[in-house]
C-alpha cells in the first residue's frame, strides 16, 4: 500500500497582528504552526488538514475576541454554530470543497503591507508512482486566487510542443494585436509633459501608481471592437488568399 503526502509551506510569515483570534484558531489546526518574531509561519509536513475540528466553546470565545471584523473564517463559524445548535462539543469544518484558501485572502484583504500569501506543496509518494509525484503553487491576492499544477504547467508545454507558441491547435488560437505598456505610458510622459502639465506640476509628481491608474482607466474606456473586426475582415480575407494560393500550387 502506499501512502500519498502533500508537502505545504506558506509564505511569507503571516503578522500575529493581522489575524483574528478566530483565524489563528482556525488555522492553527489546518497547518503546523511556528512562532516567527511577531508572525506565524504555516506549515504541513504531510498535507493540510481539510476536514478540522475545534471544541466548540473555543470557537465561540474566538470569534467573541475577533469582534466585528470581516473573515471567511467568521462567516464560515457562524453558519456551522447555526446549524450545530447548543449541544454539540465541536465544531467541524469540511474545507474539502470550500478550500481554505479564502482564510488567508480575508487577511491578505485587510493587511495593506501584506500584498499577497503565496503557497507551494510537493506532492509525493512511499512508492515510485506515476501518479503520486507532482506539485501546486497557490497565489492569494486581495482579488483573486490563483493556483498552476505541474500537470497543468506540463498540458501547457505539450501545446506550445505541438502548436507552436499559442499552444492551441490552429483555428483556436487568441492573438494580442494592441498592449498597453506602462513603460511606454513613462516614456510619453517625459516627451509631451512640457505642453501638457498645468502650471506648478513638476514631472517628479507623476507617480508609477499614476501611470497603473491612468493605464487601467483608458483600458476601461476604450472600445477596440470595430477595429478587432477590421483585423478580423482582413485576417479573414488573408486566410481566403492563402488558401488559394495553396490550391493554386497544387494543380
Amino acid at each position: 500500500m502506499a501512502d500519498y503526502f502533500c508537502s505545504t509551506v506558506v509564505q511569507p510569515t503571516i503578522p500575529l497582528s493581522a489575524m483574528t483570534p478566530l483565524e489563528r484558531l482556525i488555522l492553527s489546526s489546518i497547518f503546523s504552526s511556528d512562532t516567527e518574531g511577531d508572525g506565524i509561519y504555516f506549515y504541513a509536513e504531510q498535507g493540510a488538514n481539510d476536514m478540522p475540528a475545534y471544541p466548540v466553546d473555543e470557537v465561540r470565545a474566538a470569534l467573541a475576541l475577533s469582534g466585528d471584523v470581516e473573515s471567511a473564517a467568521a462567516n464560515a463559524v457562524r453558519v456551522e454554530l447555526a446549524e450545530l445548535g447548543e449541544e454539540g462539543a465541536y465544531l467541524q469544518l469540511d474545507l474539502s470543497v470550500s478550500g481554505w484558501e479564502v482564510f488567508f485572502q480575508s487577511i491578505v484583504r485587510r493587511t495593506p503591507a501584506l500584498p499577497y500569501v503565496s503557497i507551494v506543496s510537493a506532492w509525493t509518494c512511499t512508492k515510485m508512482r506515476p501518479d503520486g509525484f507532482g506539485g501546486m503553487a497557490v497565489l492569494i491576492t486581495a482579488d483573486d486566487i490563483m493556483a498552476r499544477s505541474t500537470e497543468s504547467m506540463l498540458d501547457e508545454m505539450l501545446g506550445i510542443a505541438e502548436y507552436g507558441p499559442l499552444g492551441v491547435e490552429p483555428g483556436l488560437g487568441s492573438h494580442v494585436l494592441l498592449r498597453l505598456c506602462e513603460e511606454h505610458v513613462r516614456a510619453t510622459v517625459e516627451v509631451v509633459f512640457e505642453t501638457e502639465a498645468p502650471d506648478g506640476l513638476q514631472i517628479a509628481d507623476v507617480s508609477n501608481a499614476d501611470i497603473r491608474q491612468a493605464s487601467l482607466d483608458v483600458k476601461a474606456a476604450s472600445d477596440l471592437s470595430h477595429e478587432e473586426g477590421e483585423a478580423a475582415f482582413k485576417a479573414a480575407t488573408r486566410a481566403i488568399s492563402l488558401a488559394a494560393k495553396r490550391n493554386l500550387a497544387a494543380r
